[in-house]
């Protein structure tokens, strides 16, 4: 996770320039991640315990629904993004996401079965793009983590000063469905309070070669997750090497 710091102090980030400014950093990035779960956990169920998150740029989710093919939601692990989920289902929006084995593999079935109950319906990745295809073509959303290591396909896409493999995932189904992107991210006041932000849409050029077009909307998600980061790093739960000479490109 140190290394993930330096990494964006490399690339500028002004909060980042010394050794202690990224061991505080880091320890509060720990601390998120618990406080993640535990935010879940109380506002499951009958949407009571921690405040409901609001809504930003939800003039961005409409227009993007507008066209009834639905939109791939793009977002970091940040904030309380399951929360985040919780809310647009609230909404009452079809929502898919793709997720791996989520805290152990002995609770994931049970974890993915209380956010059906939540109206969230969590694919894997062996199940491939079809039933995300097909999703989005009833108008549904599609909610991507793109920040992980969950995914089957990647490009090279400039994050933080480097290129490394980035998911593809959003700019295949962005493609194939004919459906926006939509980038959003969580974030946790100081307060305890929440917000769900909508802060870009982009959308596929059929115009453009299958392969420029990809690449093109790849580079865009990776630098939208970029700028809701570096906007909001102390509340960054990817704890695993992300610019490792193994995988940069």
């Amino acid at each position: 996770m140190l290394a993930n710091l330096a990494q964006i102090a490399a690339s500028g980030h002004p909060a980042l320039t010394s050794a202690g400014a990224r061991e505080r950093t880091a320890r509060r990035m720990f601390e998120c991640l618990p406080l993640s779960w535990i935010e879940y956990f109380a506002g499951a169920g009958t949407g009571r315990g921690t405040r409901a998150p609001r809504f930003r740029g939800t003039e961005l989710l409409y227009r993007a629904l507008a066209s009834g093919r639905g939109a791939v939601i793009t977002a970091p692990h940040l904030g309380s993004w399951e929360r985040a989920g919780m809310a647009l289902a609230r909404l009452g929006l079809e929502v898919h996401a793709v997720s791996g084995v989520q805290i152990h593999p002995l609770l994931a079935r049970a974890l993915r079965d209380r956010k059906a109950s939540e109206g969230m319906v969590i694919r894997t990745p062996s199940e491939g793009f079809a039933p995300l295809v097909q999703a989005l073509r009833r108008g549904a959303v599609v909610v991507l983590l793109v920040d992980g290591d969950v995914y089957s396909r990647s490009l090279p896409a400039p994050f933080f000063g480097q290129r490394i493999p980035f998911p593809a995932g959003p700019a295949i189904l962005a493609r194939r469905a004919r459906a926006p992107i939509l980038h959003a991210h969580a974030s946790r006041g100081e307060d305890g309070s929440h917000e769900v932000i909508f802060d870009g849409l982009d959308e596929a050029d059929p115009r453009l070669a299958l392969s420029e077009d990809l690449a093109r909307l790849t580079m865009l998600v990776a630098r939208a997750q970029e700028r809701s980061i570096a906007e909001n790093v102390t509340q960054w739960c990817i704890f695993r090497p992300l610019w490792s000479a193994a995988d940069a490109a």
